[in-house]
């Protein structure tokens, strides 16, 4: 297997690819470029997707593998917490390995042919899992912004059974995978893609050049960001205890690599002492919209990153069905407004019909009463502990306590 090269720059390198900053006033293709002080450059890593862009000023990018450096020293990554941005696509045993498709990659048996190629290439003396996953959890730990793209797992009985998913180096993300009904398929054509996501432009290439697989059952703790018309998912966000980060459908062409490549360095690096929140979604009655959008304000002002009301989410011409719907499936918990004209309200109550399904489907809290007013509470509802805010004078100490629930924990 040879090592990948790229063309950056006007410079032809192997490996390892860095990335030059122009002089003021030149082009991409013209004059000697000038390289940035390593120590101010945001590094990337891409393990089984190769970008072959124009130069991105101020970013290294290295295309490298998860072997052991023992193994092979110039295609293995540095430590996973040396990186700003990390993408996996573990495609193949060569993909996630090395850091591209090798000659055994589209064959079943790849792991023996590999080891057959030479001994080290033995997948447990190429691939330290422990050592990988202790950097990945540092990496987040730090910051680090990780795209995990989908695939098959490929498992095959070498020594015991394998499965390319080892390559995500994050046990969560190939259980979450394993558990939401991977589907292989053929499509170019979109249905909802939430339109504040960071990957907007990426399903946009995808849907001229094509997707390949999506999920069709997603498990809890992943908040859908596009969906194919028949409402399997795309791509999401994950939030799993302390794995956090994004799992895509792969790209399909070299233009939508590049595509994923480039969005995800627009995401900002998080801040480790920051709290971080699940999204909501705020169940309402018209009557009560002005302790609505207080409360909406006061959450995205604390750090919540969606708050779903309907007024901000629904354009002139949306299917209020389809939105409202929509705003649902991306939020992790469901927030009901309970006062006396909420509780006959006939979107709330089916609202509230939906959300109290996902509940015992899931097994996982989903509803939040949040009384706003004193009134008779729904049946269902009256074993749980409600947020009380019909108290203004306890209205931030109740905030709080909400907060807390929203708060991603380990």
């Amino acid at each position: 297997m040879g090592a990948v090269k790229l063309s950056v720059a006007g410079c032809r390198v192997s490996g390892h690819v860095s990335f030059y900053r122009q002089t003021r006033g030149e082009g991409f293709g013209g004059g000697a470029p000038e390289q940035l002080d390593s120590g101010l450059m945001k590094r990337v890593l891409t393990v089984g997707i190769t970008y072959t862009g124009e130069a991105i000023e101020g970013v290294e990018i290295e295309n490298l593998g998860l072997c052991q450096p023992a193994v092979d020293q110039a295609r293995a990554a540095f430590p996973l917490y040396e990186y700003d941005t990390i993408i996996i696509n573990p495609q193949s045993y060569g993909h996630f390995l090395f850091g591209a498709a090798g000659e055994f990659s589209d064959e079943p048996y790849e792991l023996a042919k590999l080891k057959g190629q030479n001994d080290r290439y033995d997948i447990d003396s190429a691939f330290d899992q422990a050592d990988r996953q202790n950097e990945m959890d540092a990496a987040l730990g730090a910051g680090a912004t990780v795209v995990w793209c989908l695939s098959e797992p490929k498992r095959v009985n070498f020594y015991g059974y394998r499965e390319t998913h080892l390559g995500y180096a994050a046990p969560k993300i190939a259980a979450l995978v394993k558990r939401s009904d991977l589907l292989v398929k053929k499509g170019r054509r979109m249905g909802q893609v939430d339109q504040d996501s960071p990957f907007v432009r990426y399903f946009d290439v995808l849907s001229q050049t094509g997707w390949t697989l999506c999920l069709s059952a997603p498990d809890e703790g992943y908040a859908s960001i596009a969906s194919t018309p028949e409402g399997y998912s795309l791509g999401g966000r994950v939030t799993r205890g302390t794995t956090v980060g994004w799992l895509l459908t792969p790209p399909t062409s070299q233009d939508a690599a590049n595509q994923l490549v480039r969005e995800s360095l627009a995401l900002e690096k998080a801040d480790p002492a920051q709290e971080k929140y699940h999204g909501i979604f705020l169940s309402h009655t018209g009557v009560d919209k002005p302790f609505v959008r207080r409360l909406r304000d006061d959450l995205l002002a604390h750090g919540v990153p969606r708050v779903w009301l309907d007024e901000a989410e629904i354009e002139i011409g949306d299917s209020l069905i389809a939105k409202i719907d929509e705003g649902m499936k991306l939020s992790r918990y469901i927030a009901v407004v309970l006062s006396t004209k909420s509780i006959d309200a006939p979107w709330v109550k089916k609202e509230l019909d939906v959300a109290m399904n996902r509940e015992i489907a899931s097994g996982q809290v989903v509803v939040l009463p949040l009384l706003y007013e004193p009134c008779e509470l729904p049946e269902f509802l009256r074993g749980k502990l409600y947020a009380d805010f019909s108290k203004p004078e306890e209205y931030e100490e109740v905030l709080a306590k909400l907060l807390r629930r929203l708060r991603i924990t380990a």
